[in-house]
């Protein structure tokens, strides 16, 4: 058996403000509130990034309790039904659950999953290359089914993933829905992270303002004294 030292267990689970355990206020020590559309909190664990110095509230949606899952899909669903959509595509990997939920719910009979391994019948020119700040010092690249393509050609397309925070992979997503004829009229995640995402999608000629819905925001965070505490966005 494999020894596994200083791991704690991943969790998340949702509160209430009546919650007597709830925190809400800095310095954070282990965990960090985050506060949804419709009021309730989502508790995520703080990650420290290698250095030690910095880290974020990590939202790992394939690890979640169910619990955690069937609550926000509704309220997905909600935000992505705004842009009147004709097809769903999943980011891979975390993005995926959700946008075939929010498929499901919005009475789709099937949605569009993106992936990061080649199959040998994939076309290298439905592929763009990514980063994820996640997977450090990887090269990806993002590909779309050749198969799957018609599911999206003309149609207006809504994106979906559980954290935007960089950008890159939502910019690449964008980048390949277009080459192959998507319209992309939306961006739904539960969370956005920082504020680096908005330069990206600029970057790529997506009007962020108007096209990103989430649940819920999280800042990037700083060591402080043993704990942490988030970063003001004007030092992003």
């Amino acid at each position: 058996m494999i020894e596994v030292v200083n791991c704690e267990p991943y969790f998340a689970r949702l509160l209430s403000e009546a919650d007597t355990d709830l925190q809400t206020n800095p310095p954070y020590y282990s965990v960090y509130p985050v506060r949804l559309l419709d009021g309730s909190i989502l508790e995520l664990p703080l990650k420290a990034f290698p250095d030690g110095q910095m880290a974020i509230a990590l939202l790992m949606s394939n690890q979640t309790p169910f619990s955690v899952e069937e609550k926000l899909t509704p309220l997905l669903t909600n935000l992505a039904r705004q842009f009147n959509p004709e097809a769903i595509v999943g980011i891979p990997t975390l993005g995926l659950d959700y946008a075939r939920r929010v498929a499901r719910s919005l009475g789709f009979s099937q949605y569009t999953a993106l992936g990061n391994s080649r199959k040998f019948w994939y076309e290298e020119k439905m592929s763009v290359p990514v980063e994820s700040i996640t997977s450090p010092g990887s090269q990806k690249r993002l590909y779309i089914d050749p198969g799957l393509v018609s599911r999206v050609q003309g149609k207006r397309t809504v994106i979906v993933d559980d954290v935007i925070n960089t950008g890159g992979t939502a910019a690449a997503s964008i980048e390949l829905l277009r080459r192959v004829g998507a319209e992309v009229v939306g961006l739904v995640v539960v969370l956005t992270e920082g504020h680096d995402w908005k330069k990206k999608l600029e970057d790529v000629g997506f009007d962020w303002s108007n096209k990103v819905r989430s649940l819920g925001h999280i800042p990037l965070f700083q060591s402080f004294e043993g704990a942490w505490i988030p970063i003001p966005s004007t030092c992003i």
